[in-house]
């Protein structure tokens, strides 16, 4: 039998974007917070552990000295602890208050949507994650930011290439080189964009945060917008569209939850918050140790990386009953958009984002359902979604 020390030295990046599930099973079980030498960071794996970890800053810092997210994007509210993430959240929060989203967020979602369900048109199958999820999303938030022009190809690519940098944490430099790139590529593009928000401002979120005076600091400099706009589209990007992947990946593969949803489609909030708890987007939050302390029996020293993983989290049988169940009907908070006070600012927009266009999504195909000659495969332990998704439906 193989230790546990042995185990985590066996980990693979490869095993870990495959199916990281059965990895952090047994981490939790046999040991909840796990230096795992692949991806150069200690694991904690259990809820309790996990909220602990997000709640203390004063003993996990999010200024990660080797975070790949700082060396992607620069310095950004999601590394940042105090005043210093308080100041930049200060003028992204308002517009991302559920209200605030509410009042807004329809009326740019669903003819987005609408014109992809369009496209569909006389049609009897497609793969979803390309033609519908993927740049729903995307256009939808490009939208919100005031980022119109870019189209959706450009800006899915643009994630594709930060999300290599952001979850880089073996360091491969060719990872690391096609983050690079697009990320002076995004440089390039937004800069005109800024300088006309600067004279003609919008009630774009970028508009917002070159023009917000936080209470202290003064207003966010041009490289501390650029390095939020890059997190933006990274985290707000990804997650939606992934997370409405997800979700329908999770309706079609359990028949009678999905009826449940189509006889009473008020249970769709609930089937979109359990497929997010379930296989969660997005998998980590990544702190570093500030003094000695200790963790579920485990010394940790000043300086440690640790990553506190929340799709583990999600699945933590000492906190959810039956967590590798898919339950619509489960009652309780996740934490797919994070805990404590890193929680994703733009959470109550991604909802809508995930939501609208699969409530859409059901009414419009009759008969959808997952092709049985084509499989669905999910990848990754970071940022986590299907590879493809392609479907069948009755044609009108």
């Amino acid at each position: 039998m193989t230790t546990t020390t042995d185990f985590a030295g066996s980990i693979t990046v490869e095993d870990l974007e495959r199916d990281p599930f059965p990895i952090y099973a047994r981490l939790r079980d046999e040991s909840p917070v796990c230096q795992v030498p692949a991806v150069g960071l200690t694991l904690v794996t259990r809820w309790e552990d996990v909220q602990h970890v997000a709640t203390h800053p004063e003993l996990f810092t999010a200024d990660v000295a080797s975070s790949p997210l700082t060396r992607t994007l620069g310095q950004n509210m999601l590394t940042l602890d105090g005043e210093a993430q308080r100041r930049i959240r200060a003028t992204i929060d308002p517009s991302q208050r559920p209200r605030a989203v509410e009042a807004y967020a329809p009326e740019i979602i669903r003819p987005i949507a609408e014109r992809h369900l369009a496209a569909l048109a006389g049609r009897a199958s497609a793969e979803l994650m390309a033609e519908y999820c993927e740049p729903v999303s995307v256009l939808s938030l490009g939208a919100v930011l005031g980022l119109g022009d870019v189209d959706a190809d450009t800006l899915r690519r643009w994630f594709g290439n930060l999300a290599l940098g952001g979850a880089n944490f073996e360091g491969d430099p060719a990872k690391q080189s096609q983050a690079d790139a697009v990320s002076a590529e995004i440089d390039e593009a937004v800069s005109p964009l800024l300088d006309r928000l600067e004279q003609e401002p919008t009630d774009g979120v970028l508009s917002h945060m070159l023009h917000t005076e936080p209470p202290t600091g003064g207003r966010l400099s041009r490289a501390e917008v650029m390095a939020n706009l890059k997190l933006i589209l990274l985290g707000g990007m990804q997650e939606p569209g992934h997370g409405l992947g997800i979700a329908l990946w999770a309706l079609l593969g359990h028949p009678d939850a999905l009826s449940d949803v189509r006889k009473d489609p008020a249970l769709l909030r609930g089937a979109v918050e359990e497929a997010l708890r379930w296989h969660s987007p997005v998998g980590t939050q990544t702190r570093q140790v500030t003094q000695r302390t200790e963790i579920a029996g485990v010394t940790l020293e000043e300086g440690e990386v640790i990553a506190a993983v929340l799709a583990s989290a999600n699945q933590d049988d000492r906190h959810w009953d039956d967590p590798g169940r898919f339950d619509i009907h489960r009652k309780g908070a996740h934490a797919a958009f994070g805990l404590g006070a890193h929680h994703c600012a733009g959470a109550p927009l991604a909802r809508h984002e995930v939501r609208l266009p699969l409530e859409l999504l059901l009414e419009r195909l009759p008969g959808l359902r997952l092709d049985p000659e084509r499989p669905v495969e999910l990848s990754g332990w970071e940022f986590r979604a299907p590879l493809h998704l392609h479907v069948l439906w009755d044609p009108a």
